[in-house]
């Protein structure tokens, strides 16, 4: 698998965006079917973080085995892949340092399993992008450098520039720092990696759409009320992504999943939003 991978354009059905999964398997289920989600014409794609801190992590491969599913590699993943070996072993010392990052899954699961996720996740690239009828839309897990275009961030992430790699995989400057520069060169950036209360938030052409979901399923409605699973049409409206989110069920929400979406107007100059 590339670094970058590019997908067609898909003229059949929709494709979703999905934040930070973490183990919170059942919310994605109901994210699904909320959305009508059709596995012979749509497709889902993950901003990463896959597993850790929720209780159905192992569930990761069976998204991972389906052809309508594709992700990112997430820091998450990257942790994995540096304290689970190839064989399903483990370095367990690193394993328990790791715990508080929501780790202590793998002591529960057999080798095979663990084998198997590795594979996986050593498969996965680290950049995403679609055309679509709006331009072309990104996916990655956390930032671009701040400054680089989006074809100098591809042109890096496939020579494995480490800095770029570490950007893509655990930077929250922009977020941080609230740049809202955006990226040139791409139409829309979907990453996760940042935790965001009360719904995704939009800098530029960046839209941040980690929305706590494990921290719903973990600590409850009334601990956790402003955490959410986001999920949404990548060609959604500029305005549902701006704002609280309108639609919940549970212990998720949706924004704007149309059967038709409109494709956005462009401006000239500059990322646009």
């Amino acid at each position: 698998m590339p670094n970058v991978l590019t997908l067609p354009q898909n003229t059949k059905g929709r494709d979703f965006v999905v934040g930070d999964i973490h183990g919170a398997y059942p919310l994605l289920e109901k994210a699904l079917k909320q959305a009508r989600f059709d596995p012979e014409k749509d497709r889902l794609i993950s901003v990463g973080d896959l597993v850790d801190r929720g209780p159905q992590s192992p569930l990761c491969l069976a998204f991972l085995k389906q052809s309508w599913f594709f992700a990112v590699r997430g820091n998450h993943e990257d942790l994995f892949l540096d304290i689970c070996r190839a064989d399903g072993s483990f370095d367990a010392e690193k394993a328990e340092n790791n715990r508080r990052n929501g780790m202590d899954w793998i002591f529960g699961e057999t080798a095979g399993t663990l084998a198997a996720i590795h594979a996986a996740f050593s498969a996965l690239p680290l950049a995403i992008e679609i055309p679509t009828d709006r331009g072309t839309v990104g996916f990655i897990h956390a930032e671009v450098p701040q400054g680089q275009d989006w074809s100098t961030f591809k042109d890096n992430i496939e020579n494995n520039d480490r800095k770029t790699v570490q950007s893509a995989l655990w930077s929250r400057k922009r977020i941080e720092h609230d740049d809202r520069s955006g990226v040139e060169g791409i139409d829309r950036l979907f990453s996760g990696h940042t935790p965001q209360e009360r719904g995704p938030r939009r800098l530029g052409n960046c839209y941040y759409i980690d929305t706590g979901a494990v921290f719903r399923m973990l600590f409850g409605d009334v601990t956790a009320e402003d955490f959410h699973l986001t999920m949404s049409d990548i060609c959604a409206e500029t305005a549902s992504l701006d704002q609280p989110p309108k639609n919940r069920d549970d212990k998720q929400v949706i924004l704007d999943v149309p059967e038709n979406p409109k494709p956005f107007s462009r401006k000239k100059g500059g990322p646009r939003p």
